[in-house]
């Protein structure tokens, strides 16, 4: 491998990196469809929602919503499971449809929310931050042109994520 691109912790110390920005996992629904179902404004609120959840494609695993009090029934997160569905637009386009609430980054959501077709919710009660990160070998000597590409996609990140979260 040149480089990679990943998000979350970092853990392997032989690798060099560079910050490429944060992001946050945001609560959203369509108007329409809090217009019909009515709006949570708290975790529990949730229960009475559908609920469109994102699985990861390499695992399968389900992912959790990070809610500061996380609703749970029998020591495990319990938000309802309406649907799952292992592409963010595809996701987003079910929120947007008014199909159910999902939690997204806020970078696959930004453009909806300037154009209001989609509104955030419970935002107070969302604790997670990830970070994106380039990884490069150390036992590597870097090349011009993984360089460029590292500085290229430094520059293409901080005008992509979503600035002030919060």
């Amino acid at each position: 491998m040149d480089v990679v691109i990943r998000g979350g912790e970092l853990s392997d110390s032989r690798l060099i990196s560079r910050r490429l920005g944060s992001f946050q996992l945001c609560i959203v629904g369509s108007p329409d469809y809090f217009k019909h179902q009515g709006t949570p404004t708290s975790p529990e609120d949730l229960f009475g929602h559908s609920c469109l959840h994102y699985r990861y494609p390499n695992s399968g695993k389900i992912a959790q919503w990070p809610l500061q009090y996380a609703v749970t029934r029998g020591g495990i997160q319990a938000v309802p499971l309406t649907l799952t569905c292992s592409s963010l637009e595809v996701l987003l386009y079910m929120v947007k449809k008014g199909r159910g609430i999902a939690c997204l980054p806020d970078y696959s959501v930004k453009d909806a929310l300037a154009t209001g077709e989609v509104e955030p919710i419970l935002n107070n009660d969302m604790t997670h931050t990830t970070t994106f990160h380039m990884l490069w070998p150390s036992t590597r000597q870097m090349t011009p042109k993984v360089r460029v590409f590292v500085d290229y996609m430094a520059e293409v990140f901080s005008d992509y994520l979503v600035k002030n979260q919060k």
